[in-house]
């Protein structure tokens, strides 16, 4: 699974999350949370990458908004 951490600016704070990689839609280029990875930052959009994409496991999501689709998804039967 393809992971990669994101800085997100919330109220007047800055957090780090690890979010998943959407590798199905538009080349990866998002998170599952909706957030482009490649043309984000700080100054306009309030969150940017952190370093490049890694392997990584589902236990390492730490994202809420990533986890709450892919609980969803799971919920599916």
């Amino acid at each position: 699974m393809k992971l990669q951490k994101m800085k997100y600016k919330q109220d007047r704070k800055i957090k780090t999350f690890v979010c998943a990689v959407n590798l199905y839609c538009h080349g990866g280029e998002y998170t599952f949370c909706g957030n482009a990875i490649p043309d984000s930052s700080l100054k306009y959009d309030d969150m940017e990458r952190v370093g490049d994409e890694f392997e990584g496991k589902l236990s390492e999501i730490k994202c809420p908004n990533c986890l709450n689709i892919i609980n969803y998804v799971k919920s599916f039967k």
